[in-house]
């Protein structure tokens, strides 16, 4: 048994979004496997609930997590970019310095890229302890496609200005890590190219609760065609994708089936996203946050994921696969999950709108990839199978 120093910035409970998913059950294995875990996260007080655990301590901090307009400017004239300087706080340092002095930690995790300026001060006052950083995305990929992707000229200088920023950043903060944990092969490829000195880099795929995600039979009783989207809607490329789709894909597709509903299901939606409703009232619903999202899940004809921008791994496709449906989504939106006739790939709005059109009229097609996506996922991502790499580690 070990006794393990884990820092994340967003709060992993309820598991309702892709990173809190990973690193929920990445403690949660730890936690089954004996290992003591001194957690420190932020948390929204406000919203969010605090999760016991067996064998967890768990030190927490009130934060908000909305940004600020003041400190994006202000964040121009500062040495670390706006996504990693929002979490820097003199209160983490001192509950590190509290759990180093009083207890015999024999390594750390730093939870995604934006704790990872925590090394600094690990290495000040235990330079012997291992740092590990489990990264979620490659967080300046992230930026770097949202800069490429964005019309507005003011915004886009903006984001090119932090993705510079951050890929410094980024570079010489990993380099500061004893390993490094990645989701996917291609983010692997990506950091060793960002910078050839990180050499120590294990890929460590999400995995799928099997026990929650499984097909669930769903009676349809009238005769729409339901599409649904599934994520935070405050992450931007979740945000940046249903909007794509419903400008360029959607009226496509209403050309031709007029009963279509298609479902944006998740937490946060902007004022952006709930208009949509309004442009399309008997087509758009727009739930927010929802308690348990496999109800969604279960109703869609074709599941979607129109990512243009992203990193990592969309855990959402494979959570979606275990519960057998047909997925068309994007080449950045299936980077990674590298499963053989399991999903649809369209990149162009003509490509997807085709696709999800296939996916409507081909019934024998569709429960094809379905069967076969399902078969995949639970041969190729179950917890045992993912997680091995990071147990044999530590």
């Amino acid at each position: 048994m070990s006794n393990i120093l884990f820092l994340t910035h967003i709060y992993p409970y309820p598991p309702d979004d892709g990173g809190r998913i990973v690193t929920f059950n990445t403690l949660r294995i730890l936690q089954e496997r004996k290992h003591k875990v001194f957690l420190f996260s932020f948390m929204d007080k406000l919203n969010e609930k605090k999760y016991d655990m067996e064998n967890l301590e768990q030190h927490l901090i009130n934060k908000d997590y909305s940004n600020d307009s003041i400190n994006l400017i202000k964040n121009l004239f500062e040495k670390l970019p706006f996504t990693m300087k929002k979490y820097v706080d003199s209160s983490v340092e001192k509950i590190i310095e509290k759990v180093l002095k009083t207890e015999q930690i024999d390594f750390v995790i730093l939870d995604h890229l934006h704790m990872a300026n925590y090394v600094n001060v690990i290495r000040k006052l235990k330079p012997e302890i291992p740092v590990y950083l489990r990264q979620h995305n490659i967080e300046s990929i992230i930026m770097k496609r949202a800069y490429e992707k964005e019309e507005n000229i003011l915004k886009k200088l903006y984001l090119l200005f932090q993705y510079k920023k951050l890929h410094k950043y980024e570079s010489n903060i990993c380099e500061l890590m004893d390993r490094i944990f990645v989701i996917t092969e291609e983010d692997k490829e990506m950091l060793i190219n960002m910078n050839p000195a990180i050499q120590d880099i294990e890929v460590v795929k999400a995995g799928v609760d099997f026990t929650k995600y499984k097909p669930i039979s769903y009676e349809k009783r009238n005769k729409e065609y339901n599409l649904v989207f599934l994520g935070a809607m405050n992450w931007l490329p979740n945000e940046n994708g249903v909007m794509w789709f419903t400008d360029n894909v959607l009226p496509k597709l209403l050309d031709k089936f007029s009963n279509i509903k298609f479902y944006i299901v998740g937490k946060n939606p902007s004022e952006k996203i709930m208009e949509l409703h309004k442009r399309y009232p008997d087509n758009i619903k727009v739930t927010g946050y929802v308690e348990d999202e496999r109800e969604y899940i279960a109703m869609a004809d074709v599941f979607i994921v129109p990512l243009l921008i992203g990193g990592g791994m969309r855990l959402k496709i494979l959570n979606a696969l275990a519960m057998k449906k047909a997925i068309v989504t994007t080449t950045i939106g299936a980077e990674g999950i590298n499963l053989n006739d399991s999903y649809m790939v369209a990149d162009s709005s003509s490509e997807f709108s085709n696709a999800i059109e296939k996916l409507f009229l081909d019934i024998e097609y569709r429960e094809y990839i379905e069967k076969n996506g399902y078969e995949q996922v639970v041969k190729y991502y179950s917890f045992d199978a993912v997680s091995k790499p990071l147990l044999d580690a530590l």
